[in-house]
């Protein structure tokens, strides 16, 4: 109600507002506007700033965690995936203190990069290959190796990292 100008107490107001939104649907010049208008919240999945991302994503989370990227379709799943994944990667990369130029130059197999791996497979639906390319691994069963080695119990090395990471983020896992 906000976005319209109208105050908590103002139900006459946002009445009268769909009600005119009712009403531009009648026609196809209407349909159509309110159509591209729309579009892009149909390929989302919500409407707000920043914060309210950042709560509805603390919901998300353990909603999500186990899931199958398979049990998602459309594309807006893809975009959001793709993004979700995108922030969790620059997240973890700040919270290990890498750039995005040291991390394409590390090896295929780095510590780094597994840690990272399983940082955006456990906070996101994104697929195994999205994260081979982005960080730049190799075949895609090489994340499913890294997010395998980090749930059984990573060596000394890893633990470190991840430990670091969860720290630096003042996150729990």
């Amino acid at each position: 109600m906000e976005s319209l100008g109208l105050g908590p107490g103002d139900a006459k107001g946002y009445e009268a507002y769909m009600e005119g939104r009712v009403l531009e649907l009648a026609t196809k010049v209407g349909r159509k506007g309110l159509e591209e208008e729309w579009k892009a919240l149909r390929r989302g999945w919500y409407v707000g700033g920043e914060s309210f991302l950042e709560k509805l994503e603390g919901y998300l989370g353990p909603l999500m965690k186990g899931r199958h990227r398979e049990s998602f379709s459309g594309e807006a799943k893809e975009g959001h995936d793709a993004a979700a994944a995108e922030r969790a990667l620059a997240r973890g990369m700040k919270g290990l203190g890498l750039c995005n130029k040291e991390l394409v130059q590390l090896p295929k197999g780095a510590a780094e990069k597994v840690v990272l791996a399983w940082w955006v497979r456990e906070r996101t639906t994104v697929s195994l290959r999205w994260v081979s390319e982005r960080l730049e691994m190799g075949h895609y069963t090489r994340v499913a190796q890294a997010v395998s080695r980090m749930r059984r119990g990573p060596g000394r090395r890893l633990a470190k990292l991840r430990h670091k990471l969860i720290h630096a983020l003042g996150e729990k896992n």
